[in-house]
């Protein structure tokens, strides 16, 4: 097996290590089990929408998934990778491990995160056991996580958690946060008031932005009128004013702005058996 880093550095954002046979055997055994583990009893494969945290036995799928770092060509052509070099390459430049495994005549490529946390630095004293002894370490080295961060498949990535992918890939477009230019659409859309644009637009931070981006693609604003919206808002004690000219007043709290938010990207739902009504952080379409 050949074993992979998907780095930060220009020029060689992917580099093959140099590994001994015994090392490989021990990896490739290493990265077979944690997949393994990735895959056992996973009962659903979620298409990714941005609205959904995955539980135990489920996974998220992006598809078309653009492989523009060469992840698939460097498992399938390992000979054309460079080769790390300790002089030229810092292992603390690593965002992620991988390596290629072959089935159903195609290759899956099997994604670790790395974190500095557990690269193994020569600066000052290291040291490691061994023959009963301890030793000073003198080069520099790595370990490896318990499980994998993905699978890519097919032009098919599959993942449990956004949030450590994203810091491996670049998903700004498949969740992403709504421009100043999106923002000011949603804050000047002929349904919503706001007292101050530019400070609205200075003062939307990340959760906000990518709020109006979801409520933008929804079109939730153009399926319903203003009175439904205020009404149903008022069902679930979400603060929704009307100016005098039936728009909806975007408030500069941020604790009601989020509400507001939170109600329009549709968050809010009441239980069909007890009437009872929740607040969701992670939700998907039943139908």
């Amino acid at each position: 097996m050949n074993l992979f880093a998907l780095t930060t550095i220009p020029g060689a954002r992917i580099l093959r290590f140099p590994l001994t046979a015994d090392l490989q055997a021990q990896l490739q055994g290493l990265f077979e089990d944690q997949l393994n583990l990735f895959e056992v009893n996973v009962a659903e494969i979620i298409p990714f929408d941005g609205r959904y945290t995955p539980e135990e036995g489920e996974l998220l799928r992006l598809d078309d998934f653009q492989d523009v770092d060469g992840l698939t060509a460097a498992a399938e052509n390992p000979l054309d990778v460079e080769l790390f070099d300790p002089t030229e390459h810092p292992l603390d430049a690593v965002k992620a491990l991988f390596t290629g495994f072959e089935r159903n005549n195609a290759t899956a490529v099997l994604i670790q995160y790395f974190e500095r946390r557990r690269l193994i630095a020569n600066k000052g004293i290291a040291m490691f056991f061994s023959g009963n002894t301890f030793h000073r370490m003198s080069d520099s080295g790595l370990t490896f996580d318990n499980r994998l961060l993905a699978v890519l498949e097919g032009g098919s990535l599959k993942f449990q958690s956004f949030h450590f992918l994203s810091r491996v890939f670049d998903l700004s477009e498949f969740y992403r946060e709504a421009t100043n230019d999106e923002v000011e659409a949603f804050a000047t859309h002929e349904k919503m008031a706001v007292a101050d644009l530019q400070n609205f637009l200075a003062s939307a931070g990340p959760l906000i932005r990518k709020k109006i981006s979801l409520i933008s693609q929804s079109g939730i604003l153009e399926q319903h009128t203003t009175e439904q919206l205020v009404a149903v808002a008022q069902i679930f004690n979400v603060p929704m004013n009307v100016n005098e000219h039936g728009r909806i007043i975007l408030p500069t709290n941020k604790t009601e702005l989020r509400q507001i938010l939170r109600f329009l990207d549709e968050d809010y739902y009441e239980s069909p058996l007890s009437q009872s009504r929740f607040v969701s952080n992670s939700k998907r379409r039943a139908d």
